[in-house]
């Protein structure tokens, strides 16, 4: 009884136009019609009802990670293991089929203080996407949207919680200048979630980044030359890592964190699994950039 996949990602934004530039103008990402300014900005790349929820608000912060299980008997199992931590579980009211993003769900908050969104039967819209300009394909289905990174204050006690509680499974670890990071995973992707301790400047509740796949390299050349053109600031740059051998670039978004574009992540397919420690995140590129 685990986590299935990750659903989606929900961000309070202070600054819903930056957002709009960059995911619909430059990257022709698709956006769901909005009836007021109040609503979210809701940003579909599959045949989920979405998979970006952008709400506008004062001060920028991670609204909600949304992670999916394939039945509402995992859904039950997970809420006991989690109340039975002493965390607090929010049962999300699905009454109205209407309305609702998911069969049920249930909500709780991390010792970092990152909300997480647990839920059954997700949404989905039939209606075919029209192929990007700039992406074409992103890599989701089974997989999920793609993978986060989150700091941790209490980084062991994390990887415990997610592993142990919510059932993640070890891929590997990356150790370089200072930093640890624990990757792991709950389906073939490399990894769904990305634990690290405190290091550089980022402190525990910091999110790190959210990463998409898309399913060719050329559309991850081309997101980078239309970023760059634009002046869009970057974390990295584009390089290839070690540990999954995704080639990819991390773009800074107008919260602050990083978005990474990538394409061929490798995939934990078999029980049989080495798990390794690397000593580099990247086998080339990467290079961090300073906030502009």
């Amino acid at each position: 009884m685990s986590i299935s996949r990750l659903g989606a990602l929900s961000v309070d934004v202070a600054d819903l136009e930056a957002w709009r530039y960059l995911l619909v103008d430059l990257l022709g990402l698709h956006a769901r019609p909005r009836e007021s300014e109040q609503e979210p900005l809701l940003i579909r790349i599959d045949d989920h009802h979405h998979r970006i929820a952008l709400y506008p608000a004062t001060e920028d912060r991670i609204r909600m990670i949304t992670w999916e299980v394939d039945s509402p008997e995992e859904l039950r199992a997970i809420a006991d293991r989690v109340a039975a931590e002493g965390v607090a579980v929010e049962l999300v009211p699905t009454d109205n089929p209407e309305t609702r993003m998911a069969v049920a769900a249930f909500r709780f908050v991390d010792a970092d203080g990152f909300p997480n969104e647990v839920c059954f039967g997700p949404t989905i819209d039939h209606r075919p996407l029209e192929r990007g300009d700039v992406i074409g394909e992103f890599v989701t289905g089974s997989l999920g949207l793609g993978h986060v990174v989150l700091m941790c204050k209490d980084y062991p006690a994390a990887v415990d919680f997610y592993t142990r509680v919510l059932g993640f499974r070890l891929t590997d670890y990356i150790v370089w200048d200072g930093a640890d990071a624990t990757f792991l995973h709950c389906n073939p992707r490399h990894h769904s979630l990305a634990l690290m301790n405190e290091c550089f400047s980022f402190k525990g509740g910091d999110f790190n980044h959210l990463m998409l796949e898309v399913a060719s390299l050329d559309d991850v050349g081309r997101a980078y030359d239309i970023i760059n053109a634009a002046g869009i600031g970057l974390h990295m740059t584009f390089g290839r890592h070690t540990n999954d051998g995704v080639t990819s670039f991390y773009l800074r978004t107008p919260s602050g964190f990083g978005i990474e574009i990538g394409h061929g992540g490798d995939l934990v397919e078999s029980d049989d699994w080495e798990v390794k420690t690397f000593r580099s995140p990247s086998r080339w590129g990467h290079e961090p950039q300073k906030a502009g």
